[in-house]
């Protein structure tokens, strides 16, 4: 049997997708560094949106 490796648990497809979302909107414009949508560095919105999908298998961390 396979098991899920700890600290990684599948999330619903909903939640998935508002995560997503997240990173598409406060992705960082590449000439200020910043988030597009918050105009902050490290957008703590988008930070937490890639933690979760890297958490749920979801993305890779090498990206």
């Amino acid at each position: 049997m396979s098991a899920t490796p700890q600290g990684h648990a599948p999330i619903p497809d909903e939640l998935a997708r508002r995560y997503w979302q997240a990173i598409a909107v406060h992705g960082d414009d590449p000439a200020t560094d910043m988030c597009v949508h918050c105009r902050r560095h490290r957008c703590p919105e988008w930070a937490y949106a890639v933690e979760q999908l890297i958490l749920a298998d979801l993305l890779d961390s090498d990206t």
